[in-house]
């Protein structure tokens, strides 16, 4: 029953780590408008997706009764992150973004999958 009652307690949107995420999706949506026209329905939707599942895949995971799925779906948005990395890699390589830009997308999504394993070794703790 404690449970129960923690979840109407959370709100993950106020987390740290949701709203770096929702913040990384709107410059994201306005990086992948710069994409030459060829390339956006592969990496623009390929990015799209990757970056979107992590906040979406955190609110998810917040709202599981049960700590089991909760650590599946953060594992999930872990992934997606780490997904989304590569996806900025390959357009910085292909010459779609420049090193600085990389870096900035890049350092942000590493500070996010440290939160996220942040979140995931306290759930294990419990």
């Amino acid at each position: 029953m404690e449970r129960l009652k923690d979840l109407y307690l959370r709100d993950v949107r106020r987390t740290t780590v949701y709203e770096k995420a929702i913040q990384l999706v709107v410059e994201v949506k306005e990086f992948t408008e710069t994409l030459p026209w060829e390339e956006k329905d592969v990496i623009k939707n390929q990015i799209w997706k990757s970056i979107t599942s992590v906040s979406a895949n955190l609110s998810e995971g917040n709202g599981q009764m049960y700590y089991k799925k909760e650590l599946q779906f953060l594992n999930i948005a872990l992934g997606s992150a780490a997904e989304t990395q590569t996806w900025f890699e390959i357009s910085y390589r292909c010459g779609y973004i420049d090193e600085k830009t990389f870096e900035n997308f890049d350092e942000r999504l590493i500070e996010i999958r440290r939160m996220i394993i942040g979140m995931m070794k306290k759930i294990v703790q419990k």
